[in-house]
């Protein structure tokens, strides 16, 4: 009677660990299938044909026209010319940092989902955050106040700064979302929280993103600009003076 009973009572619990894992196996599937739906909504648009998108391809290409003057063989501006040389490598490169892979794919979209926002925002911390802000542009943040020979650059690095971390505060708050879920391969914050589940929305964010970042370096090659026209001013003024 005993032994039977016993039989009885591993039954239930049997049953009732098979009822739990059920459970837990549909509302597994139930909020994939739910998650699924989430990062299907999409934002109809063409990409290339954006106001922010087409800011930032203008941006990039007075970036380009400000380098391109630049020749090391006849440079005779204040800050030397070895310098000079680096300085340009470093612009180009963040060209093609702002030029990335995911950008590029975007290029021929008529419509973004919740990853095509993502990947745009790992772009953005990989490329153009972390390749061309850290690698080649932390320089201008503490640039010393005779390493460039008193030039604009250096008297305005305070601001420099200011801006410098503004790059990074502003979107550390998804970054953080981005961190607090590791079980899919986006974040499902993205997609519930009330300031990112809409796609449009998180596509104007980040776009945002990328015209200050790209504003920035405008800034820097303006000033590279202006310190190659140097040797202009000062050919044109040698000229005059002989006549």
């Amino acid at each position: 009677m005993d032994m039977k009973f016993l039989k009885q009572y591993i039954k239930i619990i049997n049953y009732a660990l098979i009822g739990l894992v059920f459970s837990f196996a549909s509302f597994y599937l139930l909020s994939n299938m739910y998650h699924y739906l989430e990062i299907r909504k999409d934002f109809v648009t063409t990409f290339a044909n954006e106001d922010l998108v087409l800011k930032y391809e203008e941006k990039l290409q007075s970036i380009r026209t400000n380098i391109s003057d630049f020749d090391v063989n006849t440079y005779q501006g204040n800050v030397p010319a070895s310098q000079m040389t680096i300085i340009a490598h470093q612009l180009n490169s963040c060209i093609d940092n702002f030029q990335n892979k995911t950008f590029q794919s975007m290029m021929d979209k008529n419509r973004i989902t919740i990853i095509d926002v993502y990947n745009l925002r790992e772009a953005y911390d990989n490329d153009i955050l972390g390749d061309c802000i850290v690698n080649n542009l932390f320089w201008t943040s503490a640039v010393d106040q005779h390493h460039l020979e008193n030039t604009i650059l250096a008297q305005e690095k305070d601001l420099i700064q200011l801006y410098y971390n503004n790059l990074f505060s502003e979107t550390s708050y998804l970054k953080q979302d981005l961190l607090n879920n590791s079980s899919y391969y986006y974040n499902t914050a993205i997609a519930s929280s009330s300031v990112k589940s809409n796609t449009r929305d998180g596509f104007y964010e980040v776009m945002g993103s990328y015209n200050k970042a790209v504003n920035f370096v405008e800034y820097i090659s303006k000033w590279f600009h202006d310190e190659v026209s140097i040797q202009e001013e000062n050919i044109t003024g040698g000229v005059e003076e002989n006549e």
